[in-house]
């Protein structure tokens, strides 16, 4: 409104004052009416009565208009033109009050007119031509003619919501919402990824030019996924608040949180003098995260790993920076999670190794460069061969052979493992088969069955069909699952076994000792043999006074009260074997009597036993 009273000033005073000569009762004349309201602006900006007091000086410059231009109507029109922009505020008074102005200064100059009065030694005069009251009635007429279709275009407004009085600070904060909305995130209001990469720019000329260095914190939580499957996304959104919060509340001046999606997020913080300084940080973070949350009305518990990558130790490439973090927190995360790990080059090389070795594994599947080893599984008392443990090797037409200890965990996290899970089963099957045409009917082979393939490929079937498929007896077919397996999927796996167990194949239970060994599971599932870990068969010692083998005592005893079978494997020397065999195990597997061996070498050895 202040841009259109000074535009009415310009029009009504300076044009007229240079065409008549009248600067002093025009232009100054009306600077009396417009410093006044300009000075008053930063006191009543917003207040309706403010807008009123402009409307009614608007419509006093007409006075002005009309004695310094004799008043021809079509000279009014930037009246009216002022009070159709009035109905921009969406408010009738204004309106009333500009009209009724234009109205009542008419009738007065026109009582002025007829008695002849003069002001400023000037006669005033309305109309140039003779006229009376009936012109200025009708200017009236068109006065309030306006000012009905105005008010309607007001009432219209304020039915259907049109705002049309959208002011240069309303679309200044529309302007910093919508920066701040692009630059946060939404659910918990931290900076995000976009905002991060504006400022990490900022940050690294800041550390160049102070010569300071800066680190990246790649924070990832732990099993953040399975609240969300198991207790919905709202729990998810709300713990995500909460670690909002908390990251928040450990901002300085020289730190930077963002969230970069799902449940990750970037810390950079500078200006620290050794990566020592960050240690407390660091470790401060991983003991916030292991406190209890209570989330609408869930007790959880929770763990977070940590990547860190720093500059300029690491990489001067902000793009490098994060992608180290990143395979940091990767590394974390696999030495077990609630855990923090430094980037440094030979974990760079070796990520790229994995990298090259998950790139290459389809390829060497399809050009049957994967093969199964056999161990041999041996009674304890006659040393006669009742068995092999299949095992997978990968003989990589460049490298050699890659063990097992690289490869399947890299086929595990990719899920790989399944196609590998299958060809193990179908290439065993096969195995038993040619082994029992050369007379070897009583052999066992067992093969491993990964959490994963136990959990997303249909083992019952895959069995059932290679087992007809190679046309062998089923009992000469065992598979291996270890205790994670069945914790983690109690109720499935029971179902499954108990399947598998219908077809005659046998069940054994790896690495028993590493986890629960809970009684009461060895009872609820249908299980034929134990397998003692390496690790137990270790601790047997040839020092009598040591008892660092009654973990191994228990778990045979364990075993013959559930009438069950006892495997120790890593059997390695002699004394080993005499314990085991003194204490009562069924079988032993090791390299005391041999490695694992392709399947030509291990039927020489059952047809030429060496031991």
């Amino acid at each position: 409104m202040l841009g259109l009273l000074l535009l009415q000033w310009f029009i009504a005073t300076f044009i007229t004052s240079i065409q008549y000569n009248t600067y002093f009762y025009g232009f100054f004349g009306g600077a009396l009416i417009v410093l006044p309201i300009l000075i008053l602006y930063p006191f009543f900006k917003g207040d309706k009565y403010y807008r009123y007091f402009i409307s009614i000086a608007m419509m006093l410059f007409s006075v002005i208009y009309i004695q310094q231009y004799l008043g021809r109507i079509e000279m009014h029109f930037h009246v009216f033109i002022a009070m159709a922009i009035l109905t921009l505020y969406k408010d009738i008074f204004p309106l009333l009050i500009a009209a009724m102005t234009t109205l009542l200064h008419h009738l007065i100059f026109n009582y002025l007119q007829l008695y002849e009065v003069s002001l400023f030694d000037m006669p005033v005069m309305i109309f140039n031509y003779g006229c009376g009251f009936d012109i200025v009635l009708l200017h009236a007429v068109f006065v309030i003619s306006e000012l009905a279709v105005l008010g309607y275009i007001i009432r219209l407004q304020r039915e259907h919501h049109v705002n049309l009085n959208i002011t240069q600070n309303q679309i200044h904060e529309l302007n910093q919402e919508l920066e701040h909305t692009s630059l946060h995130d939404s659910l918990t209001g931290l900076p995000n990824r976009l905002f991060l990469r504006q400022q990490i720019k900022i940050i690294k000329d800041n550390a160049i030019q102070n010569n300071e260095k800066f680190a990246i914190i790649f924070l990832d939580l732990d099993h953040f996924k399975n609240i969300n499957d198991t207790l919905g996304h709202d729990v998810g959104d709300a713990l995500l608040k909460r670690v909002a919060t908390i990251l928040s509340e450990r901002i300085t001046k020289n730190t930077l949180v963002t969230r970069i999606g799902g449940d990750e997020f970037i810390i950079t913080l500078s200006g620290f003098a050794s990566v020592d300084n960050l240690l407390p940080i660091i470790t401060g973070l991983l003991q916030e995260f292991r406190k209890e949350f209570f989330i609408k009305g869930y007790s959880l518990r929770l763990s977070a790993s940590i990547g860190v990558s720093i500059y300029p130790d690491d990489s001067t490439s902000v793009r490098e920076l994060m992608k180290y973090a990143d395979i940091a927190m990767y590394k974390a995360k696999t030495d077990g999670r609630d855990n923090f790990s430094f980037f440094t080059q030979t974990l760079n090389k070796k990520i790229h190794n994995e990298v090259d070795i998950i790139n290459d594994m389809q390829r060497a599947f399809y050009d049957n460069e994967f093969k199964l080893y056999y161990q041999p599984k041996v009674d304890a008392r006659t040393k006669k061969i009742i068995g092999a443990e299949a095992l997978l090797r990968w003989q990589h037409h460049n490298k050699g052979l890659i063990g097992p200890n690289i490869f399947i965990p890299l086929a595990e996290s990719t899920g790989f493992i399944l196609n590998l899970g299958s060809f193990v089963i179908q290439e065993s099957t096969q195995a038993i088969k040619r082994l029992s045409d050369l007379g070897f009917h009583d052999l066992i082979i067992s093969i491993n069955v990964s959490a994963r393939q136990f959990q997303h490929s249909d083992l019952y079937k895959d069995l059932q069909n290679e087992i007809i498929k190679s046309a062998i007896n089923p009992k000469q077919l065992a598979i291996e699952i270890t205790e994670g397996i069945m914790i983690s999927y109690v109720e499935s796996a029971l179902s499954l076994l108990q399947e598998v167990k219908k077809l005659g194949v046998s069940l054994y239970l790896d690495d028993f000792g590493t986890g629960y060994s809970s009684l009461s599971y060895l009872k609820k599932f249908p299980i034929d043999t134990l397998k003692i870990d390496k690790s137990f068969v270790d601790d047997i010692s040839d020092d009598s006074t040591k008892n660092e083998s009654l973990l191994v005592n228990t778990i045979l005893e364990m075993g013959k009260s559930l009438k069950l079978s006892v495997i120790a494997e890593g059997v390695e020397n002699v004394h080993q074997f005499n314990y085991l065999k003194d204490k009562g195990c069924d079988i032993i597997q090791g390299y005391y009597f041999a490695k694992p061996m392709c399947e030509e070498e291990f039927i020489k050895l059952l047809q030429n036993p060496s031991f």
